[in-house]
């Protein structure tokens, strides 16, 4: 039974990555025939075709969010867009340069979605401007009905074109994960956190882990290769490259190596 929506934001040079990312997904999800595959496709220009014809076994379905914005701003309209989309059980956003690793992951991670136990996902590294200690959107898996009923919004808060930034109180710091005094931005995805937990909802942090922050507990990626992991029970599920539309997919040697070592871990 279809249960489980996949929404890609599509933006520039995102087509082979997003090959790339289903291509790891059929090699490791439990049943490809339980999802379906939202493209949003932020820029007419994107060739969204290609991704069409290269994955003939998912049900695909391309949707127009064109939006002149870029950066943050328009990423988060996109999801937004694909958000309202979707209407199975449960959801899924997940970043183009984004490749699963972990043999059932979909499984494991929605035997985590009971209860007020609503959203499991990446977790943000910890001295960046985000929020901290909640799901965000590089990969985050979701009851679909919960997001729409708090009237989740992905979008980030952009006053003159800059990102808002907020130094967090006694009333707010425990919603961002952070302490009192803290300075955060409300970039994309900002409301997760606020909206869910603020209604009862709770979710599940994947940890964040990268050999170029010292994180001795990395397992997929070796010293010198660029990228992020994320674990389950120590268990990498998935690795995530990072700024795809600036780097060629075929050229740049941090992404080749990256996909190497991808292929080379499916492959064991």
């Amino acid at each position: 039974m279809r249960d489980l929506q996949i929404g890609i934001p599509c933006g520039y040079n995102s087509e082979h990555y997003v090959n790339f990312l289903l291509d790891s997904i059929r090699k490791t999800i439990s049943d490809v025939g339980r999802t379906q595959v939202l493209l949003g496709q932020s820029k007419p220009e994107v060739n969204t075709q290609i991704i069409v014809d290269n994955n003939p076994d998912f049900n695909i379905e391309v949707v127009q969010a064109f939006s002149s914005d870029i950066g943050s701003l328009g990423h988060g309209k996109c999801l937004d867009v694909m958000l309202e989309h979707m209407t199975l059980e449960y959801g899924i956003v997940v970043d183009c340069d984004v490749a699963f690793l972990e043999k059932n992951w979909d499984i494991t991670m929605i035997d985590e979605i009971r209860d007020n136990n609503v959203i499991i996902g990446a977790g943000t590294e910890k001295h960046h401007h985000h929020y901290y200690n909640f799901p965000f959107t590089i990969m985050v898996l979701f009851k679909t009905a919960v997001l729409k009923e708090v009237e989740i919004s992905f979008r980030p808060s952009v006053e003159n074109g800059v990102l808002v930034g907020k130094t967090l109180t006694a009333e707010d710091a425990h919603i961002f994960g952070r302490n009192v005094g803290d300075k955060i931005k409300l970039d994309t995805a900002w409301q997760l956190p606020l909206k869910l937990k603020s209604n009862g909802y709770t979710g599940t942090v994947l940890p964040h882990l990268s050999p170029r922050n010292g994180d001795e507990d990395a397992q997929f990626l070796a010293p010198d290769l660029r990228g992020d992991e994320y674990h389950m029970n120590g268990v990498p599920f998935f690795t995530h490259k990072g700024r795809s539309q600036s780097r060629s997919f075929h050229h740049d040697v941090n992404v080749i190596n990256w996909r190497n070592r991808v292929k080379q871990w499916l492959s064991a």
